[in-house]
């Protein structure tokens, strides 16, 4: 890539990040919503997660396809269509006023959402430098607690001025202008879908060794193992983005303009630790030529930490209490997300597409059960076993890290190696 073109990695890492921002934004809009909502529908909680869940059902069908196209095709217009779609969604979210419309429009911006992360890591493993992967990951991943942290005083201040039907109004507009804005700065920048980065030397070489391996990445235990590590990590992503602004309102007697403060603060904790969890993953990438085997044992011990202080959630007396562990827990949960999603690129940047839905596909199906499971064990005000399922789901996480870690990164370039001679 020309010198001309160089400086513009900043601005595309930052594009990708603003993304990821208005991803969430528009994912978690409703989680916000949803106590007005439940006041002027009468809903309960249990029918309430099935509209949230009814997103990840959308999301996952749509995931392995996109993925593919991603690949096949390029990231950069796929975004762009990705965010028109969604956006689309988060308008008609407004109307419905019975459960079967309103998880049928949820489901709807789960498919529009598909492709964000695909098609990023398909775009970032074509055009970034891979010793910035932990390091760019680890920042457009922070974007989803920027998504919740910015959606949540936002939303407060559209519903208190304008009725909670105006949040989806206010941030369909924001999908948009980021959508056109993506496609002139990717232009721009020489990074369009028809124009690949070109290695040479030891990196094209690398690049071709792990291609050979990921070939079928379906038949390898490290995808799979990943895949099953990230549902169980999501799960508990997933509980305190639906329930977290319910939690404080319901379960804490907080006012909505005091939600919105302390879920600020426990959002503003997991972005301030993902960043720094992405520059210490990076420096195992530079030091250790066995950085996979390192990265997944900082990620088991990232989900243990986790699960320690959410299991002590439910002893918690107050609401300061309350945010003081769930900002310890999420200073350890952190480092999931540099190491899990920089994986996919790691194994083999050319199947980066499809190896990041498959995950994702197991992300989705917890971010359907989370809610569900959620929604229930709570009806009658006990938040205690709620706690307690998701403490257990991230220890399940940590135990499966264990037990599919079969290859370093020099174990791995080994293995290609004998492909390639093979072949």
């Amino acid at each position: 890539m020309s010198n001309r073109k160089a400086p513009a990695y900043g601005w595309i890492i930052f594009a990708i990040f603003l993304c990821t921002v208005v991803n969430y934004v528009d994912r978690v809009n409703i989680s916000i919503a949803a106590p007005e909502m439940i006041k002027e529908y009468g809903w309960s909680t249990a029918r309430l997660g099935i509209v949230f869940s009814s997103f990840f059902w959308g999301y996952l069908i749509l995931q392995l396809p996109m993925g593919w196209l991603a690949d096949k095709f390029g990231g950069r217009k796929i975004l762009f269509g990705s965010a028109v779609s969604w956006a689309l969604f988060t308008v008609l979210t407004a109307f419905p006023t019975s459960i079967l419309g309103l998880s049928t429009v949820r489901a709807g911006l789960g498919a529009g959402e598909a492709a964000n992360f695909p098609a990023q890591a398909s775009f970032i493993g074509r055009f970034l430098p891979k010793r910035l992967v932990g390091r760019i990951q680890a920042f457009n991943l922070s974007a989803m607690t920027v998504g919740a942290l910015a959606a949540t005083p936002l939303a407060v201040f559209a519903m208190t001025h304008w009725g909670w039907r105006s949040v989806f109004y206010l941030f369909a507009g924001i999908s948009l202008l980021w959508g056109f804005w993506w496609l002139a700065l990717t232009r721009r920048a020489g990074m369009t879908d028809d124009v690949h980065k070109v290695e040479t030397g030891d990196a094209q070489a690398d690049t071709a060794q792990r291609d050979a391996i990921f070939e079928n990445p379906f038949r390898q235990l490290e995808v799979w193992g990943s895949s099953l590590v990230w549902y169980s990590g999501a799960y508990v992503f997933y509980f305190f983005l639906m329930w977290l602004p319910t939690y404080f309102v319901k379960a804490r007697g907080l006012s909505p303009k005091e939600m919105a403060g302390v879920v600020t603060v426990t959002w503003s904790v997991l972005f301030v630790m993902m960043n720094v969890a992405g520059y210490l993953v990076d420096l195992v990438r530079k030091r250790s030529v066995h950085n996979i085997f390192w990265r997944r044992m900082i990620l088991a011990g990232a989900l243990i930490w986790a699960s320690v202080f959410i299991y002590f959630l439910q002893y918690a007396r107050t609401s300061r209490q309350a945010v003081a562990l769930i900002c310890v827990a999420f200073m350890g949960l952190a480092f999931q997300w540099p190491v899990a999603w920089a994986l996919p690129i790691e194994y083999a940047p050319k199947k980066s597409g499809i190896i990041t839905a498959f995950m994702n596909v197991w992300g989705q199906v917890a971010g359907i059960v989370a809610p569900l499971i959620t929604g229930y064990v709570i009806m009658g005000g006990n938040w205690s076993k709620a706690f307690v399922a998701t403490a257990g789901f991230a220890l399940m996480g940590a135990i499966l890290v264990a037990g599919t870690s079969r290859y370093s990164t020099g174990a791995a370039s080994t293995k290609a190696k004998s492909a390639v001679a093979e072949a």
